[in-house]
This record gives structure tokens, sequence and C-alpha cells, in this order.
């Protein structure tokens, strides 16, 4: 913006006396060179000479501004040899006053006036402008209906204070304005958004984190946070636990240690995850709307119903922490044997590639209660296939402490992404196929947001619980995905413990 509190014309006088007290500028000879080549490139001057020197550079100043980038060029047509002294840092101060830098391009600023221009009826801009803007400017002079002030709004945001460790306060009041707009044009304002962002050099994490505060005001988080909680023990004190936190940002793997803690009975491990869990509630706010918790656990543990491990949100009642939150489990095996890694992205792809699969044949196997594959045939079988991507196994196998004997394993080996285990020997696992179908149907990359409705609902109406198999309450969700712990080798380390039995 141009120094509203100085007239136009007062600037352009100052600049012609900072001019016409540089050495070597105050006779007519470089004076009249600098016209020449204006001329040659721009177009032509008229100036009416009048021997003041003052009043012919400011006549000759006012005649290159009228031309684009007119102004620009005579200073650095004239400046040439100059441009390291003090003298001349006190034109461009001026200049700058008279042309400062503006934030957006005019193709940028054209692009965001037109995309603001297609919201449907709705509240006015000021107010969301507000929040990031000290008061609102005064529209200009010609421009006092409502609807003509978003001009005014951007120049006012163009040029509001940036604060450290936060995103630029017209990026802000895009994505404000953007997680209120129907998808396709919300789409439009954050790619909008992105790329000025990028062209800034703006952090990228910054704007994600507004994205992410916008998003939760609305109680829709964009990317939720992840709780990483890895638990092992020792197979000769298998109720001895030692459990390991970390808090994963949007797009971010581990950084720093949460927890880190030994505990020796499965109360007090379920105690620390409660505290670990309401810590992580306390430092995200209002970004704790999605959090997902997923637990890094070893072959020994991968049964372990850490869903419904008991936490109590602050002024709250007590609850698994599976009906709040998507509570995944991933292998512990998998993440330390990168060779598998290989076989667990072919899978993927198939996924990718097929993104309506349902809960379904070819997609999904079951294994029936009772039927313990052979590993080494479950091995022949799977290596090469892309599918199945889901194995269901109504009654999951025991370890026994031996991995080459283990169907699991297998399973983990050839890259299964997903495995869905019903824990616990009540209830009647003949009537569990149908009943689990039922529950999970649908799309297959929305599984662990099902699991997660599942664990939430309330309890199944039955005259004789014992004979039926609560879900809600015995479904283990292995999974496995693009977003997984890739990259984190450094963060996590290899566990000091390993083995146990839950």
């Amino acid at each position: 913006m141009t120094d509203a509190a100085v007239p136009r014309t007062d600037l352009f006088w100052e600049l012609a006396g900072l001019i016409a007290r540089i050495p070597g500028l105050d006779h007519r000879l470089p004076l009249r060179r600098a016209a020449e080549a204006f001329a040659e490139h721009i177009g032509s001057l008229e100036v009416e000479h009048s021997g003041m020197l003052k009043e012919d550079l400011y006549a000759t100043l006012r005649q290159c501004d009228a031309y684009p980038n007119g102004l620009r060029f005579y200073l650095d047509t004239l400046g040439s040899g100059r441009t390291g002294t003090l003298a001349w840092t006190a034109v461009e101060r001026m200049y700058r006053r008279l042309h400062p830098e503006r934030l957006l391009t005019r193709a940028e600023r054209d692009a965001l006036c037109a995309l603001l221009a297609a919201r449907p009826p709705g509240p006015p801009l000021g107010p969301v402008a507000l929040r990031f803007l000290p008061f609102l400017p005064p529209p200009a002079a010609g421009r006092a209906a409502p609807e003509d002030t978003t001009p005014d709004l951007l120049d006012a945001l163009e040029d509001a204070l940036v604060l450290p460790d936060e995103a630029h306060p017209l990026l802000s009041f895009v994505e404000a304005v953007a997680v209120h707009q129907p998808p396709q044009l919300e789409g439009e304002l954050r790619a909008w958004n992105d790329k000025v962002a990028h062209r800034l050099g703006g952090a990228v994490e910054l704007l994600r984190r507004v994205r992410a505060r916008e998003s939760a005001r609305l109680g829709r988080p964009f990317e939720p946070c992840r709780l990483l909680v890895e638990i092992v023990a020792h197979p000769a004190a298998p109720d001895e636990y030692h459990l390991r936190g970390w808090l994963l940002a949007p797009g971010e793997g581990p950084r720093s240690l949460l927890s880190d803690c030994r505990v020796s009975s499965r109360p007090a491990l379920e105690a620390a995850v409660a505290a670990l869990h309401q810590s992580v509630l306390d430092r995200l706010g209002e970004l704790s709307a999605g959090l997902s918790v997923e637990f890094l656990l070893p072959r020994p543990l991968l049964w372990l119903d850490v869903d419904q491990f008991p936490v109590r949100p602050a002024g709250s009642v007590p609850r698994p922490i599976g009906a709040d939150h998507t509570v995944l489990i991933r292998s512990r095996d998998r993440f330390g044997n990168r060779h598998w890694w290989p076989a667990l992205h072919r899978r993927l792809s198939w996924l990718e590639s097929h993104p309506d699969g349902s809960f379904d044949v070819p997609a999904v196997r079951y294994v029936t209660p009772g039927a313990t594959p052979d590993p080494y045939d479950l091995l022949s079988q799977l290596r090469e296939m892309e599918t199945p991507f889901c194995f269901v196994l109504l009654e999951p196998p025991v370890y026994e402490g031996d991995l080459a004997a283990d169907p699991v394993y297998v399973l983990l080996e050839v890259g299964i992404p997903a495995i869905v285990a019903l824990r616990g020997r009540h209830g009647r696992h003949d009537r569990a196929r149908p009943e689990l179908g039922k529950a999970l149907a649908g799309r297959l990359d929305a599984l662990p947001e099902r699991v997660r409705h599942l664990r939430g609902s309330a309890a199944p109406h039955c005259d004789d619980p014992s004979t039926r198999l609560d879900l809600r309450r015995h479904v283990t969700l292995v999974w496995d995905s693009r977003d997984g712990l890739e990259g984190a080798e450094a963060a996590l380390g290899h566990p000091r413990t390993g083995g146990g039995h839950p």
C-alpha cells in the first residue's frame, strides 16, 4: 500500500530532492542519458525544462510513473554504478513508499478475488478477516457497498503483521474462508494457498497447522494427529511392560518421547496409557478432534486388547479408548523387517488401484474357528499374490513362542495390510462371521473408521450374553497403510525388550 498519511505528490517531490543531492547527478548529462534510454525502451518524455534541477526531476519522475514499471526503469538506469551508496539507499526507500512490494502478484490477487466472489450467499468476510487484523480497514472512496470491501480487506491482510511461528494472516484468512465452502470451492481455495505459500517460501507445517485448526473449529479435523504407543514385554517376565509414546503431527514421523516408563502389572499399564492419552489431549486442545491411537506391538502381544484400555478424559466418564478414537495395531515385527516392506507395498498398491474394493472376496479371506493354516502352505499360496488384502481370524492363533510355526507371522511377512481378529473365548464363533461381515461391510480403505464406529456403538440386546460374542469389545484390527512408520527408525530405534504374553 502507499503511504496514505502523505500525499503522493509530496513523495515525488521528496524523491526528486534526494536524487538532486547525489554527487554526479547535479548536472544534466546523466539525466539526459537516462531520459534517452527511457525513450528508447519505454516511451517518450516531454518535459519543459525550467532551469531548476529539482523541478525538472519532479516532472520527469511523474511522467515516468505514468508508464507501467516506468519509474523503476528510470531509477535503475539513473542509479547504475551508485546502488551501493547511502544516498541511493535513501532513493530506494522513497521508491518503496511510492510502490511498496506487494505480497501477491496481479494474477494471484485476481484469482483469489474470483474465488471469493464465487462463494454462495453467506456471512460477510469482514468478521472472518477481523480474526487476523487488529481492526477492519475503512472502505476506499467509491467502495462503500459491503460486497465491494473485498479489495480493502485483501490490502489490509497483505500488510498485516506476521507473528513468529505463524502463517501469514492472508493465508490464514483464506483457510478460515475455505473451510465453510462447498467441497470444490474449498479445494480450489486451499490449492491457491498451497501455491502462494510455496512461492513465498513459507513453512509448509505452518499452513498445515492453520488448516487443521480451522477444520477443528467445525469439529471435522483436516489431518488428525496420531498418538503412537509402543508396548513390549520380556518373555521371562510377561507381566512387566515397557511403554513409550510419541505424538505424530500430520505428515510427520515421531520426534520426541512423551512417555517412557516400565510398569509391573496390567493395571499399571492401563493407567500409564490413560495418563499418556490425557497429556496428549491437554497438549492438542481443539486439535485433538479425530485423534487416532496406534499401538506398536510385537507378535506375542498382537492380540492385547488395547482398544479396551480405560481412559477418563478430564471431567468426563470412563470409557474404552477405542470408543472415542480409531485404535489400530501396527506390527513391531513388520516395522523392524524392512525386507518385508515390498510385499506390503504391493498389496497396498492393489488397494489404491481398487478404491471401491469392498469387505468381501477376493480382497478378504476368512479363517474359520479351530482351523490353523500350515505356515509353509500359507507362504506358498500368498507370496506372489496381490490379494487377499485382509485376513479375518475368527479364532486367532495364540503365539506359542515359535515364530517359524506361526501362521500370523507369515501373514505379516507376505504383506497382508489388514488382519481382523476376534479375541476371547466367549460366545459362539460359528455365528460370528455373518455378524462381523455385516458390521464391517463397505469400502476396505474405510475399515478403520467402521471399526471405530463398531467399538463406540451401544451394546447389543441379548437375552443370554454368554451365548453371544460382543464384537464391540473383542475386535483387534492390525493395519498398515501408506501413512505408516516408514522413516521413523531413528526415533523408534529398537525395543529394549521383546516377547511376553498378553
